[in-house]
């Protein structure tokens, strides 16, 4: 029997983030881990990748420079990227750093064009004011990226000795635009799987995430101990991701749950939870964190 563990928002902190609605609140949130051997043989572990074009180039070189990021760092990136997400004013960092206002470019140089969502926190988001963490988004006057995925793009074009230029897409224009060549590059939380390696490869997974479930912290499934508590219940996620395949391949014929049609964003499939439109959202555990903390990105 698959046990699930709640932990409430309250206990989310872990001395890093701070909530910013009480878990009493009728509106607020609350995750649920459970064991991810659940995912079987469907081996959606959520490692993220790098999405690049076929047979690209910039693959083996962009392999070499996550390899050498320690896993160290990366637990430090991401843990920095939350903090940053949810709190309840914009993190300025290092005044002695510098704060671009416009992305530089040098024309001996090569570029590299990345594209993401800019709306899926604590991987990436957008501010509308520079910090020394952000990076000037592509033809978005006053708009900036911040997030773990920013700061791996930085690492990237700056190891490689590359511009960097950052555009903006929504989450299912994100392939196509790699593949039509507007971008070159894909970071965006992008999981690689058999249904995108048709169309694009991918690099080496530059972060490893858990699945977890969001549910409103007054529901009787906050409560939760086994999976089959969801039977009956609609769960939700965002459309074309790992994390709505896995209700469809897992939670539905394992433990009867009901698929609830996949929403444009994780912002707001956390508001059909909290209006009761579902009863529980698949998500990866730091945006999970982003999201009960109260992220507005």
């Amino acid at each position: 029997m698959n046990k699930a563990k709640l932990i409430l928002c309250s206990a989310l902190m872990v001395g890093l983030v701070t909530p910013l609605s009480s878990c009493n609140s009728s509106s607020s949130l609350a995750i649920v881990h459970f064991e991810q051997s659940i995912l079987g043989e469907t081996q959606k572990d959520l490692s993220v990748s790098i999405g690049v074009q076929k047979d690209s180039e910039l693959t083996d070189s962009l392999n070499s420079v996550l390899a050498d990021i320690s896993a160290d760092t990366r637990n430090t990136l991401m843990t920095e990227a939350t903090e940053r997400a949810t709190a309840l004013e914009q993190v300025q960092g290092d005044s002695s750093e510098t704060v671009l206002t416009e992305a530089p470019y040098d024309e001996t140089k090569e570029t590299l064009i990345v594209g993401m969502e800019a709306n899926y926190a604590p991987f990436n988001w957008t501010e509308t004011s520079p910090s020394s963490y952000t990076y000037p988004l592509y033809d978005k006057t006053g708009e900036y990226a911040d997030g773990y995925d920013v700061q791996i793009a930085k690492m990237c074009a700056e190891n490689l000795d590359y511009n960097l230029v950052i555009k903006k897409y929504t989450w299912e224009a994100l392939i196509p635009a790699l593949n039509s060549g507007e971008i070159n590059m894909i970071i965006a939380g992008m999981t690689d799987t058999p249904e995108r390696r048709l169309s694009i490869d991918f690099t080496n997974p530059y972060y490893t995430s858990e699945l977890v479930l969001i549910v409103s912290a007054d529901s009787d499934l906050a409560e939760m101990t086994d999976l089959n508590d969801l039977n009956g219940r609609k769960v939700v996620s965002q459309i074309q991701t790992v994390t709505d395949d896995v209700i469809e391949e897992v939670l539905v014929p394992e433990y009867g749950a009901i698929h609830e049609s996949a929403l444009k964003t994780f912002s707001a499939c956390a508001t059909a939870v909290q209006t009761g439109v579902a009863d529980a959202m698949t998500a990866e555990y730091p945006v999970a964190v982003s999201i009960v903390n109260g992220t507005t990105n």
